[in-house]
């Protein structure tokens, strides 16, 4: 005996039949396996046919009749009932699992077009056809198998309950609204007309201050957090900073790589998770002096020579095999010296996506997901293979195969021979999981979420209080926005005889971030305590509010005390500069001096050279949740929001003191407590908290090792990413008092400090700035941006044109000629270290999901859902060559799976 079914159907009292004239349904094409067998291992696989009366047929019937009704236009209040499948035509109950349980699932089969329909919205369109069309066209039929569309589609367009139809598939008692008695049907709402999105949110305010006494700390920094960061920021000889973290998803690079027909059609890259990483050493032999730098001048970077307008082609299209340094035989060793040293760097455990191996590479092997994008000469080709592999493969198997599509390995030695059809049966077989691989990717850069949360505690000061020395105007309360800053006016458009410039470019694609709202629409920030807060006290309040540690943004881990790329440019943020923001650095003399011989550069504005049109980064201090009024004005929505610093790129040797005076007289004579900025040899600049450490004059910190945050050594050890002159002054405040003092008035609290951190541990300083310009801060010190997520772009990866697989695009996108399209036809590269905004190259996430995991989950389950629908219209073709032959020929191309 069956399972019974959840649910009892019967038919309603005096029913209004409906008939079909006409059927499509052959018998001979109904399931055979008909007569319940039990195997040996206790297993039932058979298609039991349900009669006319049975309450699942009376679900089936009912439902497509009130559907049909509708669509036909039949008079209302009666209630519609199909009398009969149309000739030919049989539902089905599949069992199919353990005798005592099997699982059921009802199909309706018997159609001549169409092999089975597995719900009640498959067959309604179908059904409404057969009675309508007497000229039995199966070209005006608007089911999903004669249209080959998705199902979502096709109930989206005919109005469809998706959830009535997904439950129907199963036959778990879904009864449609027209036959359930009970409780009342709610109104539907009125679709909203002509809702606009709203618009990115972008404040300053002055930093939030942490309350005057403190117990110890309650919340830890998270130990991956610390680990991460130090990690990113190791420099030195020998040393090699960690980019990558776990979790995050990469391009790995496969050497030799799949080949197409063409080099450019060569599968070079294959997505792939970080699934864990670890430290690998090795002792190298020291080489004689003499050898060692002839070894460097035959090995110096390609994008170094590119730069200096005379880049090698052949060495610049060249990718360096990814590994461990070789040296030359060993040196003779001298008196008192270790003949050797010892290399370190790291190795990561990698899942290649869409198949089930791994592979273990260094930093040489894998690059950042939004450094690479396959191009479009590669994804056309593998969408053509892909619909021939659909083609031909046979059929069961691909039936068994498409929910694994697991047996290819990318890794696998190409086979012998330089025939085409010998090397090119791989790409063949690469291109369905290879397909499939790049939509997982694209999905989980679909996901965000914040992570690993924490109390916070700072101090809101009264109202109307009086104004310290430092700024004349009363400090903001932390749970009210100030007014954002002033906004770019547009330019005057180019003339028709010149081309679109840069900064025309970046202003019309961002104009919209750059608009402020309305003066009505802007709204007070809102902390999880406001409402506890009395608005009339005079008394500064301590409150507390949730904070996060880190955020998946996209296919990227990022931490707080990170830097991030922002999508705007810097005209437009405050491009003439206000009372809270420092207006733009201008060009410095070198540079002004370097352009002399360019007529085109000599002719534009001087401010489109300094840091005017390039990109914002915001140094991420705070992650929290804010309430907000929603769109329709009727309550309030969560927004997650993001606060910090924000920096702009300015030349290295641009002297901020040439614009001290025009910003003071545009202030009103007053710098509004600007101190003065501190040049770093390393390219940085840092305005008076003397966070950034000194370096010696080769750039190199003086340290080697890291101590460990869940167990620190008796006795200090320097920290990798900062030197020992700024790790002594931390260590002597957390044993002598007076000097803790001393260190306490020069440096400021943030609200980060809070968090218990690793034993003498030291902040963390900012990352190397691209050569030729350091980060200099547009705030005044204890000030912070307050924006909205949408206006990340994602991490900033410092060196990145320097790694060994970026180095020949670099190259080749130097030396691009203007009628290919110049430097602008690579901004996407020029985004990712900040010399354009980061709106050329930046991450969109669009859905929190709760995890990690249930992101990957999710984004590789629609990935196989749309490798699925695909292959199912491609098998009913195939079967049934006769009726879809012509259409097939006509929609080739348009059919095939695309890919985000």
């Amino acid at each position: 005996m069956s399972r019974r079914y959840a649910g009892s159907h019967t038919l309603p009292e005096n029913p209004e039949w409906i008939e079909f004239p006409r059927s499509d349904g052959d018998p001979s094409l109904l399931p055979k396996n008909t007569t319940r067998l039990v195997d040996s291992d206790g297993q039932v696989n058979f298609m039991r046919p349900v009669s006319l009366d049975e309450s699942l047929a009376i679900l089936w019937r009912v439902g497509v009749g009130a559907q049909l009704a509708v669509r036909m236009g039949l008079p209302e209040g009666p209630n519609y009932v199909l009398k009969a499948w149309p000739e030919g035509y049989q539902l089905f109950d599949h069992n199919k699992g353990p005798a005592k349980a099997p699982r059921h699932d009802a199909y309706l089969c018997g159609s001549a077009n169409v092999n089975r329909f597995r719900s009640i919205n498959e067959f309604i369109p179908h059904a409404l056809w057969l009675i309508q069309d007497p000229t039995m066209d199966r070209g005006n039929c608007s089911c999903k198998y004669c249209t080959k569309q998705p199902q979502r589609i096709i109930s989206d367009t005919l109005g469809l309950s998706q959830h009535s139809g997904r439950r129907s598939a199963s036959v778990a008692g879904a009864v449609p609204h027209s036959a359930k008695v009970g409780r009342p049907r709610r109104e539907a709402r009125e679709p909203r007309q002509g809702r606009v999105p709203p618009k990115p949110y972008a404040a300053v305010r002055r930093a939030p201050k942490p309350p005057k006494v403190l117990p110890g700390p309650s919340d830890f920094i998270l130990p991956e957090r610390d680990l991460d960061i130090r990690a990113a920021l190791i420099s030195g000889e020998d040393q090699h900073p960690r980019w990558f973290r776990k979790g995050e998803l990469l391009w790995c690079h496969l050497e030799p790589p799949i080949r197409g027909r063409t080099p450019d059609e060569d599968i070079q890259f294959w997505p792939a998770l970080v699934e864990d990483f670890r430290v690998k050493p090795q002792p190298v032999f020291r080489a004689n002096e003499d050898a060692q730098q002839d070894r460097d001048a035959q090995t110096e970077d390609p994008y170094r020579e590119a730069v200096s307008g005379s880049p090698d082609p052949g060495e610049s299209d060249e990718v360096p095999v990814a590994g461990p340094s070789k040296s030359a035989s060993p040196a003779v060793e001298a008196q008192g010296a270790v003949p050797w040293t010892v290399k370190q760097w790291y190795v990561y455990r990698m899942k290649l996506l869409g198949t089930t191996q791994h592979c273990f590479v260094t930093d040489e092997q894998v690059l950042p997901y939004l450094a690479y994008a396959p191009s479009d000469l590669l994804l056309d080709r593998v969408r053509e293979e892909l619909s021939e592999y659909l083609q031909t493969v046979p059929i069961d198997q691909m039936d068994r195969d498409v929910d694994r599509m697991s047996d290819f390995d990318p890794l696998e030695p190409e086979p012998q021979g330089d025939e085409p059809d010998a090397y090119y049966a791989k790409y063949k077989r690469a291109a369905a999981p290879y397909t499939l691989a790049i939509q997982v990717a694209a999905n989980v850069a679909q996901y965000w979420l914040p992570t690993d949360e924490w109390e916070c505690k700072f101090t809101i000061p009264p109202p109307g209080s009086s104004p310290t020395r430092a700024s004349p105007h009363p400090e903001p309360s932390a749970s009210q926005a100030p007014p954002p800053p002033s906004q770019p006016q547009p330019l005057p458009p180019a003339e028709p005889s010149e081309p679109a410039s840069l900064h025309s470019l970046i202003t019309q694609s961002l104009s919209q971030n750059a608009i402020p709202p309305p003066p009505s629409s802007r709204h007070p920030e809102s902390i999880s305590t406001q409402a506890r807060i009395p608005r009339t006290s005079t008394v500064a309040q301590t409150v507390s509010q949730t904070r996060f540690q880190g955020i998946w943004w996209g296919t990227e881990r990022i931490w707080t005390d990170e830097l991030v790329r922002l999508k705007i440019a810097r005209c437009q943020f405050a491009p003439k500069g206000t009372e809270m923001i420092y207006p733009p650095a201008g060009p410095s003399p070198s540079t002004l001096e370097s352009m002399k011989d360019n007529p085109e550069a000599a002719a534009a504005d001087p401010q489109r050279l300094g840091a005017s049109e390039k990109g914002l980064f915001l140094r991420l201090e705070g992650l929290f949740v804010v309430d907000v009024p929603n769109a329709e004005g009727t309550g309030l929505t969560r927004e997650c929001r993001a606060s910090g610093m924000v920096y702009e790129l300015a030349d290295d040797d641009w002297d901020d003191a040439a614009d001290s005076s025009s910003h003071t007289a545009a202030t009103g004579g007053s710098s509004k407590g600007k101190e003065r900025e501190v040049s770093i040899p390393n390219g940085h600049a840092h305005a008076g908290s003397g966070e950034h450490p000194p370096q010696d004059p080769d750039g190199v910190p003086t340290f080697m090792t890291q101590p460990s945050p869940m167990k620190p050594p008796p006795l200090p050890n320097p920290d990798p990413s900062v030197p020992v002159q700024e790790t002594a002054a931390t260590i002597l405040s957390q044993t002598s008092p007076e000097a803790a003092a001393q260190q306490k008035k020069e440096k400021a609290h943030t609200l980060n400090d809070q968090l218990s951190h690793p034993l003498l541990s030291t902040p963390y300083p900012l990352p190397p700035a691209t050569k030729g310009f350091k980060f200099r801060p547009i705030l005044p010190p204890d000030h912070e941006a307050v924006i909205s997520l949408s206006l990340i772009s994602g991490r900033y990866y410092p060196g990145l044109f320097h790694h060994p697989l970026m180095a020949p695009t670099v190259a080749h996108a130097l030396t691009l000629s203007a009628d290919d399209g110049g430097l602008y036809h690579h901004r996407h590269l020029w985004a990712m270290e900040g010399l354009l905004p980061g709106i050329h190259q930046s991450m969109d996430p669009r859905h929190w999901r709760r995890s990690r995991l249930v992101m990957l989950q999710e984004a590789d389950r629609e990935a196989r859902d749309r490798l699925r629908e695909r292959w199912e219209e491609i098998k009913m073709a195939r079967l049934h060559p006769s009726d879809t032959e012509g259409r097939w020929e006509e929609g080739n191309g348009a059919d095939a799976m695309e890919v985000d």
